[in-house]
């Protein structure tokens, strides 16, 4: 069972324990650098907080009220900054992460299975002009240049116009596997 929008993430791990195990070891082992998480323990309260979110020991909003309590705006050494922390911020933080760890997990589960293509599904929550639902949605895709570009956006913080999955902080598309019609 995978996810086909990212409200069905958190199904789709409990579903899967090996696709958690490579959620977490992603998590342990790369960081996704923002300036919400530098300074003092941020960066491990962050990988605490989206750890327990993906063991299903947190729900989705407690997930986004606990980085709102342990990430808080006056102990970050960009408290003054109203881009790092503008309004929403914790919401945008959990659900990035969340799909990229899940989006890479199963681009890493395909590529190790030998599969060479990987499907992005519609979401219904997605608008239809976004630049993913028309250049991405309801098409099958090379696994490992969408890899390549999520490590390259989130990981190594290149910029690139090339779409991506998750290609925004509110997207909603998922990685899945190829539907079986279309291998």
């Amino acid at each position: 069972m995978y996810a086909t929008q990212f409200s069905e993430i958190p199904e789709a791990i409990a579903a899967q324990p090996a696709l958690r195990a490579t959620m977490k070891a992603l998590l342990a082992q790369y960081e996704i650098p923002v300036k919400v998480t530098e300074g003092g323990e941020r960066r491990a309260a962050r990988r605490a907080i989206l750890a327990a979110l993906f063991d299903g020991a947190l729900a989705l909003d407690a997930a986004i009220a606990e980085t709102e309590r342990q990430l808080a705006r006056d102990s970050s050494p960009h408290r003054d900054n109203n881009l790092v922390f503008a309004r929403g911020w914790a919401k945008r933080l959990i659900h990035t992460h969340t799909s990229v760890m899940y989006s890479w997990a199963v681009l890493e589960t395909l590529i190790a299975a030998g599969e060479s293509r990987c499907y992005v599904p519609h979401a219904p929550a997605e608008s239809s002009t976004s630049a993913c639902s028309r250049l991405l949605a309801g098409r099958s895709h090379e696994a490992v240049v969408l890899r390549d570009r999520l490590v390259a956006s989130y990981v190594h913080k290149q910029q690139s116009r090339a779409p991506l999955v998750p290609n925004h902080p509110h997207c909603t598309h998922v990685v899945a596997p190829q539907p079986s019609e279309q291998r």
